[in-house]
């Protein structure tokens, strides 16, 4: 994945801009966190809450929307680990690409379900860190 050094007052500008569209890639990993199959779409709700005090330092809950998915429920039914970025689009410097990528990190599923529209899959993806290998909440 090609790594672009954005400057810090283009971030600013980008952070402040009123108008957000919000952006979720989802990567369905192995055990050994080799990528599978990757699905975009536009986040319609969700969050991602970080505990430090916990065991399981960080959660997710995401509701997205995608078009031309090929999604194998296969895939995400028996691999229960993701990594998710966040990108916001990018509509203040051409130099820059359209959606600007903010990794999340790695998480487990904790719930994944699709359900199919006219033109488009609405996706519900729910997730807790790592952690929750070690501590016994997800074996």
């Amino acid at each position: 994945m090609l790594m672009i050094d954005y400057d810090r007052e283009f971030l600013r500008e980008l952070d402040k801009h009123r108008s957000k569209t919000i952006y979720a890639r989802i990567i369905s990993l192995t055990l050994d966190e080799t990528p599978i199959q990757a699905i975009e779409g536009r986040v319609t709700q969700g969050s991602i809450n970080l505990d430090g005090d916990s065991a399981v330092r960080r959660s997710c809950s995401l509701s997205m929307v995608a078009k031309d998915v090929d999604i194998k429920d296969y895939y995400w039914g028996l691999n229960t680990k993701f990594k998710l970025e966040i990108g916001l689009k990018n509509t203040i410097d051409n130099r820059y690409p359209s959606i600007i990528w903010f990794p999340q990190g790695i998480y487990l599923i904790t719930s994944f379900s699709t359900a199919l529209a006219v033109n488009s899959y609405t996706i519900n993806i729910q997730g807790k860190d790592k952690m929750s290998m070690l501590n016994g909440e997800i074996g």
